[in-house]
């Protein structure tokens, strides 16, 4: 929801797939930049801002959103109602900035599809079992649409933002990247934790566990994008294959070291927002984050009197995505010599990635040099 044009665009093509006879509801995010002017609205009268609140404040993005589109479609002669996520019946836990949906009670939904309405539904945000306003971390509104779509079983669930889909790399890095037209889950959930801005982790998450089908989109052209879906609908007879799918990056990351007492454990353990990565050693714990969760963090530390060994800021990470790269030692012998050949870079890999932690400045190179190794063949 960039802009007025785009709201007026997004209307017009609503319209039309109404009057084909769909039953529509649409989650909406905040326009552009709004979210990040009201955080900073709230930093410049505190820095360790109430996170009851902040979800007070940042949901008020998508409600400015959602009134201006049933506006729009009015306008085109299109009835319509807009819903906060209170109203829809999006239930969470209390994690203020961070909650987890519990259940979805949507009866007004129904109520209005069934008087031939489009409903369109505040993204990133619900209420608690305490009544209490609630928002789902940033990216929150693709959990919200996956979880409607779950809720009401719809045909699909499709996620229009700023991009044509997924691709083999961040198109801005690599200008010859490749559109994924289709990904399994589990690949699709790697590259959201890995750096992939594309759709929301816990979004990912949320359609695996309950097997919606989504599709992402860009809200500019409307053209088909890419499909997630389950692995085994796209992999069958090549399941021992081992390939790079794609690769993922975090422009900026910090490394805080905490020693490794009880109290550094309880502070992890209450933690709500996301952590990057964490590792431990004997004497000390390393927590990477993101800069968005920096005063948050601090707070945190400052409130559990832990002690800080030390932090580290301009740091990235590139992460190859791919079923067991780590089984490919030749693969691996590959990375770890193009890792030497950075200062200060290191590297680790799970199941279904191999990550570099390296200079912020050096992320970029990296992650062109790697995709034009692996993946350049494949267009």
């Amino acid at each position: 929801m960039g802009s007025v044009e785009l709201i007026l665009r997004i209307a017009s093509r609503l319209a039309e797939d109404y009057r084909r006879g769909e039953k529509i509801v649409l989650v909406v995010s905040a326009m552009a930049k709004t979210t990040d002017s009201l955080f900073a609205l709230a930093h410049q009268i505190t820095r360790f801002p109430s996170r009851r609140e902040m979800d007070m404040l940042l949901t008020a993005g998508e409600r400015i959103s959602m009134s201006l589109l049933s506006l729009a479609l009015l306008e085109e002669g299109v009835p319509s109602i807009s819903f906060t996520g209170s109203q829809s019946g999006i239930i969470t836990n209390g994690n203020h900035g961070n909650a987890r949906i519990k259940k979805v009670n949507a009866f007004r939904i129904h109520e209005e599809l069934d008087k031939d309405k489009i409903v369109i539904v505040a993204g990133f945000q619900g209420v608690s079992t305490g009544k209490e306003i609630t928002t789902l971390g940033r990216g929150g509104s693709d959990t919200s649409a996956v979880a409607m779509a779950c809720y009401l079983k719809a045909d699909r669930c499709e996620i229009y933002t700023d991009v044509d889909g997924v691709f083999t790399a961040d198109p801005r890095v690599v200008p010859n990247a490749r559109l994924i037209p289709e990904i399994g889950y589990k690949d699709m959930l790697a590259l959201a934790l890995s750096g992939s801005k594309v759709l929301h982790p816990r979004a990912v998450e949320y359609a695996m566990r309950h097997g919606v089908p989504v599709e992402v989109r860009s809200s500019f052209t409307f053209r088909e994008g890419t499909t997630i879906k389950d692995e085994y609908n796209i992999k069958e007879g090549n399941m021992e294959k081992r390939e790079i799918i794609a690769i993922a990056h975090k422009d900026q990351l910090l490394r805080y070291r905490i020693d490794a007492s009880e109290k550094s454990i309880a502070m992890i353990a209450a933690w709500v927002d996301e952590l990057h990565k964490i590792s431990y050693h004997e004497e000390y714990i390393e927590v990477y984050i993101e800069p968005k969760y920096e005063s948050d963090f601090e707070f945190a530390l400052e409130r559990a009197k832990v002690k800080t060994l030390g932090k580290l800021d301009e740091l990235g990470s590139v992460s190859l995505i791919g079923d067991s790269l780590a089984s490919d030692l030749k693969l691996m012998a590959e990375l770890i010599s193009l890792c030497k050949a950075i200062p200060k870079c290191s590297l680790s890999h799970s199941q279904t990635a191999v990550e570099f932690i390296l200079p912020a400045d050096k992320t970029a190179d990296l992650v062109a040099k790697l995709h034009d190794e692996y993946l350049k063949e494949k267009q």
